[in-house]
């Protein structure tokens, strides 16, 4: 009994230590397998990483390239019609010139933009075919709220190609009078005398007055006192006017009109000269001087206003 009872005793011993070894590796097993996930995800982590890595380095090399594009082929587009415009071969003004660079960098810019985004939706896994039947489908509700930016870009080859004005040019667009500094396909740049720059829509043009054409007049209104002889004063500006000659920006000699109006305190001369486009108010400026230091020296008064005040004193009764 004794010898069974002890053989049984070993028998539950060894039982239970194969159980333990069970547990033991079976642990291990867990261990094992939580530390292949953990090293998995951490790949998988890496392997996110890198491609997000990857693709913002692809979108800023497009980013870049196209910046690239866009400035080098700005300046290859100048220099090509600024040497046409010299030689001639295209026989074009410089004026024109400088529009047909500002209006086909502009279509350019816009078509490497276009070009530039398509290529950024496609390293982000979009279908570009998709995208397009999409945009095609919606164009009609598109266009209804852009059809302003149609009529703006329409009315810039109107512009272009009848040769309404040109950089350079001074126009006068919705009572805006300066100088045309830049046409695109959607609006034109005016500056003005102040330096204000004003951003018109082509489509917002409407009527234009060009100044430039072939040459500009130079209008100078003087006043001249009632109490002056008007026969002299005249024959002083005409001869005043025959000295202008070392103005290289006047075309002919300037023209004294004569006698334009007879205001309250003044009688008005006008005196017109032709000049070169963009000098007139250079040339006003320079008559205006010449002409207040000649009649200064002639002894001729140029009014201003005067108020004379009468004071009543009343009698004491």
């Amino acid at each position: 009994m004794a010898s069974r009872s002890h053989a049984n005793a070993g028998a539950k011993e060894t039982f239970f230590c194969f159980i333990k070894s069970r547990r033991s590796v079976s642990c291990k097993q867990e261990v094992a397998m939580e530390n292949m996930q953990t090293i998995v995800g951490l790949e998988a982590l890496l392997q996110t990483g890198a491609n997000i890595g990857i693709k913002i380095l692809q979108i800023s090399g497009t980013l870049l390239l196209c910046w690239i594009i866009i400035r080098l082929s700005h300046g290859a587009i100048q220099k090509f019609f600024k040497k046409q415009a010299q030689k001639q071969r295209l026989a074009m003004s410089e004026r024109k010139a400088n529009t047909l660079n500002s209006i086909t960098t502009s279509v350019l810019k816009y078509v490497i933009y276009f070009i530039g985004f398509f290529s950024i939706l496609n390293l982000l896994g979009v279908d570009s075919k998709s995208l397009l039947v999409i945009a095609s489908a919606g164009s009609v509700a598109i266009g209804l709220g852009a059809q302003s930016v149609v009529t703006d870009m329409l009315e810039g080859f109107f512009i272009l190609f009848e040769d309404h004005y040109a950089v350079g040019d001074v126009v006068t667009i919705q009572n805006i009078t300066g100088v045309v500094e830049s046409v695109t396909l959607r609006y034109t740049k005016v500056r003005d005398p102040q330096g204000r720059m004003h951003i018109i829509p082509n489509g917002s043009v409407g009527i234009v007055t060009n100044l430039c054409n072939d040459y500009i007049n130079a209008i100078v209104t003087v006043g001249i006192g009632y109490e002056e002889n008007i026969d002299r004063v005249l024959s002083i500006l005409e001869d005043e006017m025959k000295q202008t000659s070392d103005l290289e920006s006047i075309l002919e000699t300037p023209v004294v009109v004569g006698v334009t109006a007879l205001d309250d305190s003044a009688v008005s001369v006008r005196i017109v000269a032709k000049c070169e486009i963009r000098t007139n108010f250079a040339v006003e400026t320079e008559l205006r001087r010449r002409i207040k230091n000649r009649l200064d020296k002639e002894g001729i008064e140029i009014p201003f206003p005067q108020r004379t005040v009468h004071i009543v004193q009343q009698k004491e009764v």
